[in-house]
């Protein structure tokens, strides 16, 4: 990748030649030199899914499984499913049908029963000044884009029953959307369909493919840990890779470990099983994990084991902040990277509104400054010192002027707002500050990027460095 300097001032600056939604955004300083073997999750991750048309297709076999298997009324066939409602990162209460978007802290910043948003007023009762603890069980958090069809539906559901005044205990209804969901994601109707029509489910990148043939053409070990089973992965990896590929998709990787059952995986102490690439079969294995593998189930531990690797040399990439991210790093220390492709979307927008966002802060430099000259004549009025009518005149202005400036800010803010989601905003901010989903990809995720195919446009030798983050007390930078 050629990197082209500029100079601002007499600072000079380094930016790479790539699109925004392109970029990857570094946590924590990682040199790729180090990195032996990179592993990648399938689903979200390699294998690209037409979101809207998939969670489509599980809400319609969550409604008539809902129907059939817990005697749902007939009625709920009529709900149509809003691909806009859920986004990741937020917060179910499972016991009072909430839906929260909170903020690092857990404060939450905007919240909604079921699809009906809460008044300010009203919010501000119910959830003052107080974060809520999202250690209790009652919470269930939105971690992946499979959790738009049973979001959708739970919310719905809470709708329907407030609005016919049946008592319903919520937390019920929850878990047995989630049953129903986690059942249908098991068995042959939702991911039979896509194994039968994967243009209508699956999105081709050839640069996904690319990226990893160069990361393998440069001495780098590849390897696919999926939940899927084999049979689903053979046939999404098919669809996926196979057109640009000379070979099957399975020699391009150096290991394939299938219905890995993350997050067990890195934590427990399960045994492999050997996988027949033509039949899949299985077959019971007691011998040592071998490159060219391709194997189901199994551990984290015996991998580092059989394949002399250490925690530092393994690089996994997967869209789950939780199974792929959280959990590998707390317990076994590999470094990781986290897939969030609503990034796609989202950072051109912010680098599109970058003057608004001056805007504001210049505004805000000029509110501070009113709101300086307007407390010293309040200070004059309180101690009664000096013309008192001139001093409540000026702070009239004042005040005045404050007023103008708040309904500018109000304006630019709304106006960076457009073409986020329009219920919650942007996956990473809640308001003004960081969100709690950008808080975990903040700590745990050592680099995230909108999709692996970001990886095709920098070197495998890359050494990814975080940028200074300013704490409250440091002086801004101005690079002008």
């Amino acid at each position: 990748m050629i990197a082209r300097q500029k100079t601002k001032g007499d600072k000079k600056m380094t930016e790479k030649s790539v699109s925004s939604d392109c970029k990857i955004f570094v946590n924590r300083t990682l040199n790729m030199n180090s990195i032996k073997m990179i592993g990648f999750d399938m689903d979200y991750t390699l294998v690209t899914y037409n979101v809207p048309a998939f969670e489509a297709k599980a809400y319609e076999i969550l409604k008539e499984k809902l129907i059939r298997e817990y005697k749902y009324p007939s009625v709920i066939r009529d709900f149509v499913f809003q691909n806009d409602f859920i986004i990741r990162g937020l917060v179910i209460d499972t016991e009072t049908g909430d839906f929260l978007k909170v903020n690092r802290y857990g404060f939450v910043r905007v919240a909604s029963h079921g699809t009906r948003f809460y008044g300010f007023e009203e919010q501000k009762e119910k959830y003052g000044p107080n974060g809520i603890d999202m250690s209790d069980s009652r919470y269930y958090i939105v971690h992946t884009l499979f959790s738009q069809a049973e979001g959708c539906m739970y919310a719905q559901l809470v709708d329907y029953y407030d609005a016919i005044s049946q008592k319903v205990n919520y937390r019920q209804l929850f878990l047995e959307v989630r049953k129903c969901l986690n059942d249908a994601h098991q068995e042959e109707e939702l991911k039979g369909d896509v194994a039968k029509h994967p243009e209508k489910y699956l999105i081709k990148d050839q640069r996904i493919v690319d990226a990893l043939i160069k990361f393998k053409k440069f001495g780098k070990k590849l390897a696919l840990i999926t939940n899927s089973d084999y049979e689903y992965s053979r046939k999404a990896m098919e669809y996926c890779f196979n057109p640009y590929l000379k070979m099957p998709w399975q020699k391009l990787f150096d290991l394939v470990i299938v219905a890995a059952n993350k997050p067990e995986y890195f934590t427990a102490r399960n045994r492999y099983q050997k996988v027949d690439p033509e039949t899949g079969l299985l077959s019971n294995f007691y011998g040592q994990i071998e490159w060219g593998g391709l194997y189901q189930g199994g551990n984290a531990a015996i991998l580092e084991k059989h394949l002399d690797l250490k925690p530092s040399e393994i690089l996994y990439l997967g869209d789950h902040i939780l199974g792929d991210v959280v959990t590998l790093k707390e317990t076994i220390g590999w470094r990781t990277g986290l897939v969030v492709q609503e990034l796609a979307e989202e950072v051109p927008i912010l680098e599109k509104t970058q003057l608004l966002h001056q805007k504001i802060a210049d505004l805000m430099f000029e509110k501070e400054r009113l709101e300086d000259q307007s407390l010293e004549l309040r200070e004059k009025m309180w101690l009664k010192t000096g013309d008192q009518d001139s001093a409540r005149k000026k702070w009239e202005e004042i005040k005045a002027k404050l007023i103008k400036v708040d309904d500018e800010v109000r304006d630019l803010i709304f106006a960076t707002q457009e073409g986020f989601n329009k219920h919650w905003g942007e996956v990473m901010r809640a308001g003004n500050e960081i969100s709690r989903f950008a808080t975990l990809v903040e700590r745990y995720a050592c680099i995230y990027m909108s999709g692996i195919a970001n990886l095709y446009y920098y070197s495998p030798f890359k050494y990814y460095r975080s940028k200074r983050r300013l704490l409250a007390h440091d002086p801004d930078l101005d690079l002008e």
